[in-house]
């Protein structure tokens, strides 16, 4: 008994971590689109694959019922907004090199998209 409760609670903590790790791998953002809105569920964007030159704005609207962020993962990006529940707010595109970043909810790490940078 003892160690099935053992093998349950590691294959628990293996899937757990696997959910919330973070990867050096890019992003892959495959069918891009290019819009000027996004929006955020519980717990998912939509479109997951935005396509939008520097400069741009986007208008982020959360329907979910929890807040979230549509956060940049770059070096020195400072692209974030924070989006309470049943709110909007808007993102300038950072003035990045042309490329595919990761986006993700500060409060939700399982929840992410992918920015692609034109330039």
């Amino acid at each position: 008994m003892l160690r099935r409760s053992i093998a349950i609670a590691g294959l628990t903590a293996a899937v757990g971590l696997a959910g919330c790790g973070g990867s050096d791998e890019p992003p892959t953002c495959e069918d891009p689109e290019a819009v000027t809105s996004v929006t955020m569920d519980d717990f998912s964007y939509a479109p997951g694959c935005v396509e939008a030159p520097a400069g741009a704005e986007i208008e982020i609207v959360n329907e979910g019922q929890s807040p979230h962020t549509f956060t940049v993962e770059a070096e020195a990006a400072g692209a974030e907004v924070d989006v309470p529940a049943g709110e909007q707010a808007t993102l300038s595109v950072p003035e990045l090199a042309a490329g595919t970043y990761r986006v993700i909810c500060t409060y939700h790490p399982q929840m992410k998209a992918s920015l692609r940078v034109t330039g």
